[in-house]
């Protein structure tokens, strides 16, 4: 080859290329590595309303566009979209302050790949409480409510999580897998293995319940579980369980106390129950027709619940209802409808009345 001035001259990589085929495919491969560098120098990104949102020369489709945890080789699950120019990925679950991530766009066997956080602000420390707030659930219980102070990391619970016998041994298994968070990120159903909670199914008969009547547990919460803000509880959450008797039986509203105010107050009318419920799906249960008002329910005794309903206007001197959610469901997941297990050798379950009536006096 001859040069100029230290320069290949004018038709050298067209006469290379064409006596040495191994040189063409090498300046193709220069090629599309340096217009990928080009392209990953203009990617610009920020977090906009909890989406990653993307501006790349690369890719206006986001098909070619996955998300990853920093070190994870799956990607995050979330969906995708284009609008005006910008890819955008809101993640199923929030992104967590403080942790890094990366995200990859390729399309033509290209690639551009970046790596973000989000910065820390200065937010409150989250906590964390059991509901029900007791000690006292049925043997075959089925779920548990963790309610935090703060939106919270999600995809993690089975990390953070555990249920200890009285040893510190812990009880292997002993959830269901599937993760429920409230709507706002800060409940957390706990669902205990129902293949290990009902009667006579395999993993109950081959592995044992996972709450046994008479025993002392712990469920444990990490102290390392983080808010989405990054911030960790720094705190461990030990809530004690003492399961009583496993519950079979339906909900029966006839036996609840019913408290009637006098007419003419706005005193508040009181429902007592004889068993235990979560308090706020309790809350939502139970609804009075006539007149409006504002409800509110606590745990007492340990063991049961208190609904207690104060009015806007005074109680009229009539006759009044509440009225029941038939898929209000006990701690053992019976309905007043059925119970949970079902013996198919004997009568079929009979539903309980879903309405409680009650009467003002003067």
């Amino acid at each position: 080859m001859r040069t100029e001035n230290g320069k290949l001259a004018a038709g050298t990589f067209a006469d290379a290329s064409r006596h040495f085929p191994a040189f063409s495919l090498l300046i193709a491969a220069l090629t599309v590595c340096c217009a990928c560098l080009a392209q990953h120098a203009r990617t610009t990104w920020k977090i906009e309303n909890g989406a990653l949102a993307i501006q790349s020369p690369l890719t206006t489709d986001p098909r070619h566009l996955s998300v990853h945890v920093e070190g994870a080789s799956q990607p995050l699950f979330g969906s995708t979209s284009f609008d005006k120019g910008t890819m955008f990925f809101k993640p199923s679950a929030p992104f967590v302050r403080g942790q890094s991530y990366r995200f990859k766009i390729v399309i033509d066997g290209a690639f551009s790949e970046s790596h973000f956080s989000l910065d820390h602000p200065v937010t409150a420390r989250p906590t964390v409480r059991l509901s029900p707030a007791t000690s006292l659930v049925p043997a075959n219980t089925l779920k548990l409510y963790l309610d935090f102070s703060e939106p919270m990391e999600q995809g993690v619970f089975l990390k953070h999580l555990t249920l200890q016998r009285r040893n510190g041994e812990e009880v292997a298994g002993a959830f269901r897998e599937t993760e429920l968070w409230s709507p706002d990120g800060k409940r957390l159903t706990v669902m205990l293995h129902p293949g290990r909670q009902k009667t006579g199914v395999n993993l109950n008969v081959d592995e044992g319940p996972v709450l046994v009547a008479g025993e002392r547990y712990s469920l444990v919460v990490s102290d390392q579980w983080r808010s989405t803000q990054g911030v960790a509880l720094g705190k461990e959450g030990v809530f004690v369980l003492e399961p009583i008797a496993a519950d079979h039986e339906q909900p029966d509203p006839a036996r609840w106390q019913v408290h009637a105010p006098k007419a003419g107050t706005l005193d508040p009318l009181v429902v007592i129950t004889d068993e235990l419920f979560e308090p706020q799906i309790f809350l939502r249960a139970l609804n009075v027709i006539e007149p409006p008002g504002k409800a509110e329910t606590k745990v007492i005794d340990l063991k049961r619940i208190e609904w207690r309903f104060t009015p806007y206007k005074p109680w009229r001197a009539v006759e009044h209802e509440i009225t029941i959610d038939p898929e209000l469901e006990d701690m053992a997941g019976n309905t007043t409808q059925k119970p949970m297990e079902v013996d198919l050798t004997a009568a079929p379950p009979q539903p309980r009345s879903l309405v409680l009536s009650f009467k003002i006096r003067r």
